[in-house]
């Protein structure tokens, strides 16, 4: 005897089957819960940090102050300097 999906004994207890296998997946997720309780607090590990190779940097001739920066890519560089020339501008 072949068991078919579309068969009428398949069909018959599907909603059961469905709860059965809900309350089975919630008793395994509090378990798990259980078990982290139990271990307590886990130390993440640090963060990596994105390390760029490159560096510009800006010196104001007026005080002499040098700020140096990474150079991301050039597109960054191209908006500081914007940014720097629209604020000298400004002032």
């Amino acid at each position: 005897m072949r068991h078919l999906p579309n068969g009428v004994s398949f069909l018959r207890n599907s909603k059961s089957r469905r709860e059965k296998q809900l309350r089975r997946l919630a008793q395994m997720r509090a378990a798990k819960e259980r078990k982290r309780m139990e271990r307590g607090p886990v130390e993440r590990a640090p963060k990596m940090v994105r390390w760029h190779p490159f560096e510009f940097a800006v010196r104001d001739k007026r005080t002499g102050e040098v700020a140096w920066h990474d150079l991301v890519s050039v597109r960054h560089a191209e908006i500081a300097f914007r940014m720097l020339l629209q604020a000298e501008k400004i002032v």
